[in-house]
């Protein structure tokens, strides 16, 4: 079965949310998620608690800081870690 990378899941659900796209893919990770996105703060919110749910882990529980969250890259990270963390607690595959 194929495994989607973390980054991989961020983009296609980055695509999903943001109401301005960059022609150019993949997408830079020095993109701001509000201004160059135009991903407004609630749907970042849902962003985050969907690209957990994706990737097996809880957001809350993991106690991450959405307010954090400034470019895609950022996302990136976050997501990177939270595969991690889902690979260490015996998460979803």
């Amino acid at each position: 079965m194929f495994e989607e990378t973390a980054e991989a899941c961020v983009e296609r659900l980055v695509l999903e949310y943001a109401q301005s796209l960059p022609a150019a893919r993949p997408l830079d990770a020095r993109l701001s998620l509000v201004t160059d996105l135009a991903i407004e703060s609630l749907s970042l919110v849902s962003l985050a608690l969907r690209l957990g749910g994706e990737l097996g882990v809880d957001i809350v529980d993991a106690g991450l800081e959405l307010g954090d969250l400034k470019t895609y890259g950022d996302l990136v990270n976050i997501a990177q870690t939270l595969k991690q963390q889902a690979r260490t607690n015996g998460g979803k595959e």
